[in-house]
C-alpha cells in the first residue's frame, strides 16, 4: 500500500534516483527515456498524455543524435598534417644531450628534460620563479641560460649566486654534467 504525500503524489520507489523528475502520473522521466531508447514505450506510457508528451519532447534530441551517429566524422582538411608538423617541430627543437658515464653504455637525455631538472633546482631557491631554462647552443652543453623573476627582498646578487649553486649541484648530482657557464637573467623583480 502506497502512502500519498500531502500534495497527492506517490513517493518514488526506493530504488529510483530521488533526483529524477517525476511526471504527474508518477512515472519518472528517466524511465520513459529508457523505454523509448530501449525498444519502445509500455502500455501505460502509450496511453498516458504525460508520458506521450515527454516521449515527444525527446524526439528532436534523438533525431539529432541519430544524424550525428550516422554521419561519419572527418577532420577538416590539413588537420592531421598540422598536428603531426607540430609534433615533429617540438621533437626536433629538443636535441639529445650526451651524459657522461663511467660505464660503456652511451647515455643521453633530451635537452628539454635536462633543462626541466635544472629549472626545478632553481625553483627551490626562495623567492625565485623560473621563466625559461635552456641550453642556448647545441655545441656547448656545459652552458645553461636561465631567466628568472625574483620576489624576495634579498639582494639580487645573493639570489643569483644561490641559483647558480643549486643548478650546478643538480647538474652534477642528477645528470652528471659539469656546467662551466650558467647565464642568469633577471626578467622581473616583484617586491
Amino acid at each position: 500500500m502506497a502512502i500519498d504525500h500531502p500534495d497527492g503524489n506517490t513517493p518514488p520507489p526506493p530504488d529510483r534516483d530521488r533526483r529524477e523528475e517525476v511526471l504527474p502520473c508518477g512515472r519518472g522521466v528517466g524511465t520513459v527515456y529508457d523505454h523509448l531508447t530501449g525498444g519502445g514505450l509500455d502500455d501505460h506510457e502509450l496511453s498516458c498524455p504525460h508520458c506521450r508528451a515527454t516521449a515527444a519532447g525527446f524526439a528532436p534530441v534523438m533525431q539529432a543524435a541519430r544524424l550525428l551517429r550516422d554521419e561519419p566524422a572527418e577532420p577538416p582538411p590539413g588537420f592531421v598534417e598540422s598536428v603531426m608538423a607540430r609534433i615533429h617541430a617540438t621533437r626536433s627543437r629538443s636535441w639529445r644531450l650526451s651524459l657522461p658515464a663511467e660505464h660503456p653504455l652511451h647515455l643521453a637525455i633530451t635537452e628539454h628534460a635536462a633543462a626541466t631538472v635544472l629549472a626545478a633546482a632553481a625553483s627551490e631557491v626562495a623567492g625565485v620563479t623560473v621563466n625559461r631554462c635552456h641550453f642556448p647552443e647545441r655545441d656547448d652543453p656545459a652552458r645553461l641560460q636561465i631567466n628568472l623573476t625574483l620576489g624576495h627582498r634579498t639582494p639580487v646578487s645573493v639570489i643569483v649566486e644561490r641559483v647558480r649553486r643549486a643548478v650546478r649541484t643538480a647538474a652534477r648530482r642528477q645528470l652528471g654534467l659539469e656546467l662551466h657557464t650558467i647565464d642568469v637573467r633577471v626578467d622581473d623583480i616583484h617586491l
